[in-house]
């Protein structure tokens, strides 16, 4: 079975410690935050009296973006420490843990129980109903927020999102230096990953039996797949919905790229690929092809260099 995951895939391992840690900011980085600031984030603007001091993450990619800009004296609550990066373990120490994962999101209660002045996601559930709620209001109720950038609705993600965020918080948090180290570095990861050749067709599944399920050319992992190579098997789904299988047969991927996704586990995944009837005249399936991807590094953060490598490497 060719099966790519992380493990097989990298030569490049993110080491971002360099790049943020636990250190306080240095006065000029202090000075250089103070003061009103006005910060556009999915085409809204939101005003800032002062740095904030006290940090919710709400998702995992978050909470790495704001350890690696150095700002874990002000992370006041995070989700999901579990899923994190290893290098971020030892960061995790005395700082609340509001939920142990992040889907369902936390409820506002629970989020506003930490008292935060700014709440940083990657997932545009966490600002539903049934989370922290629309984020104007929010703002009036004295909490700013930031999505980051890639999981803005009604526009396509891609890398330079991320590039994007962390010039933003960076300029917010006083850590321009750290933001402008990090995004020379997912810069260089992501442009030194050579594009396979021959434009292979990849299914990207986050799972589904009855309906298999996509994620949609919007999404982050299929400017990843662009920058591979690849093209997406369902380029006209925009919005993560269902297709079907007949049609999955009729365009006969060369490759199916599998969310690993801890309520729907690749093992688990690829089990029923192989062994659904209606499928199993699919190229990828045929050849067993399936390239595994933590969900995480799919979404907008600072893991989209190894996702990439992962792509090629499994397409090659």
């Amino acid at each position: 079975m060719r099966r790519f995951t992380l493990a097989g895939a990298l030569t490049l391992v993110l080491a971002l410690s360099a790049c943020g840690g636990a250190a306080e900011p240095t006065t000029a980085a202090a000075d250089e935050a103070a003061g009103p600031k006005t910060v556009t984030n999915c085409g809204q603007q939101y005003s800032y009296r002062q740095a904030p001091q006290r940090i919710v993450t709400s998702s995992t990619p978050a909470t790495e973006i704001i350890l690696a800009l150095g700002q874990r004296d002000r992370l006041v609550g995070t989700v999901a420490p579990g899923e994190l990066l290893p290098e971020y373990a030892d960061d995790m120490q005395g700082v609340t843990i509001i939920a142990k994962k992040a889907f369902p999101p936390p409820s506002k209660e629970t989020v506003l129980a930490a008292r935060p002045e700014l709440v940083v996601s990657a997932y545009p559930d966490d600002y539903g109903p049934k989370a922290l709620g629309d984020r104007a209001k929010l703002a009036e109720e004295g909490v700013n927020s930031y999505l980051l950038s890639g999981a803005c609705q009604g526009r396509k993600a891609t890398v330079d999102d991320t590039y994007a965020d962390l010039k933003n918080l960076g300029d917010l948090l006083g850590a321009t230096d750290q933001a402008e180290a990090l995004v020379t570095k997912l810069r260089g990861e992501i442009d030194s990953v050579k594009p396979v050749s021959g434009n292979p067709k990849v299914f990207v599944y986050s799972g589904g039996k009855d309906k298999p399920t996509t994620p949609g050319s919007q999404a982050l992992v299929d400017d990843l797949l662009r920058r591979a190579g690849a093209a997406n098997a369902f380029p006209e789904v925009t919005g993560f919905g269902q297709v079907n299988w007949e049609e999955l047969v009729k365009r006969n991927p060369d490759a199916i790229l599998i969310e690993d996704q801890a309520f729907e586990p690749a093992d688990a995944a690829i089990a029923f690929l192989t062994s659904y009837p209606p499928i199993q005249g699919v190229t990828a399936v045929k050849e067993k092809r399936f390239i595994v991807v933590p969900v995480n590094d799919n979404q907008p953060g600072l893991r989209s260099g190894r996702a990439l490598q992962t792509i090629v490497a499994g397409l090659g």
